[in-house]
């Protein structure tokens, strides 16, 4: 006789129960993001459960499929959903790259990229789903950093140990808290600072597209002018960008600049907007099967194409053209 499965963390806020695809389909839909399930050739049988607490800017959420399932995604979303695996094992795609999660680890499914989820017959998972508009908005007042490329995370899985265990222990704490029946974090005062804790926690401990430009913890925060030309690179890389134009942003001297970013970012003013720029091409190409290499490289600020290959290949280990290989 097959054990029972374990009960699912949130048990007192259950969402949803069926034995239907369509509704459990439907049901996520509206509240994640626009997908289709397919049921595994080997266990047809739909035993869907869902557990959900609405903290504001942010749901706890428990899920289980009972049954051997693929989500396909491939509609875009504006919510970032935070992937524990409690239970079974999954094979995440997204974009051209895969990776498998098993108990006890954590990714971040990026809700700009196509999504393809295989989950074992015995999956169980526990997803944090924050606000899009609200993380970004905590990476410029917690950071300093303005978000005008996609926020992405990377497409890895991660164990729940280390600095990233605190992140873990805090959600099961919330979750055991809330299955006591007397907890206060669903009390209105205590939603917002409890998500925006969560937010911290994803964008500190979780690597990102703008992890490079985050404070180390045994350092301060970049001065004001520094993060001002970090926003005017990210906002103007198509454009023809000097020394000048940063120490007019900057409101600096140049060798106020040129101190302040190898102190707090390790390069210089120049080098980093080069980087930056190798960077969005990098993602460019891989977001762009169809665009030729030559329009991507011009599009982010490369007018010398012969220097923008020999930049990438010592950036990357790779030329251009092996990116989408």
């Amino acid at each position: 006789m097959q054990a029972a499965a374990p009960a699912l963390p949130l048990s007192q806020f259950t969402a949803l129960a069926t034995d239907n695809p369509l509704r459990a389909r439907e049901h996520l839909s509206r509240l994640f993001r626009p997908h289709r399930i397919v049921l595994g050739e080997l266990h047809r049988n739909l035993d869907f459960r869902h557990n959900r607490a609405d903290l504001g800017l942010m749901s706890v959420n428990t899920l289980r499929y009972g049954c051997e399932v693929t989500v396909q995604a491939p509609t875009p979303a504006d919510s970032y959903l935070v992937k524990i695996t409690l239970r079974g094992t999954s094979e995440v795609s997204q974009g051209r790259d895969t990776y498998r999660t098993e108990a006890s680890t954590v990714c971040v499914l990026n809700p700009t990229r196509n999504l393809v989820d295989h989950m074992s017959a015995d999956f169980d998972m526990l997803i944090v789903q924050l606000d899009g508009p609200a993380l970004r908005l905590a990476l410029t007042e917690n950071f300093g950093i303005t978000a005008h490329q996609p926020l992405e995370f990377a497409p890895t899985t991660h164990r729940l140990d280390g600095a990233i265990g605190g992140f873990g222990r805090l959600v099961r704490a919330i979750c055991d808290d809330l299955d006591s029946g007397t907890s206060s974090f669903a009390r209105t005062q205590i939603r917002a600072p409890l998500a925006r804790t969560l937010m911290s926690l994803v964008l500190t401990d979780l690597p990102h597209s703008y992890s490079a430009r985050l404070p180390r913890a045994d350092e301060p925060l970049a001065p004001r002018y520094i993060r001002a030309v970090e926003d005017y690179i990210d906002a103007h890389l198509a454009d023809p960008i000097g020394l000048d134009d940063l120490l007019a942003v900057a409101g600096s001297s140049a060798r106020t600049l040129q101190t302040g970013f190898i102190r707090h970012r390790g390069t210089t003013p120049m080098r980093f907007l080069r980087d930056r720029r190798l960077d969005r091409a990098r993602a460019e190409i891989l977001r762009r099967p169809g665009a030729r290499v030559t329009d991507i490289a011009i599009e982010c600020g490369f007018s010398h194409l012969g220097r923008f290959a020999r930049q990438y290949c010592v950036r990357f280990g790779e030329p251009p053209s092996h990116t989408r290989r």
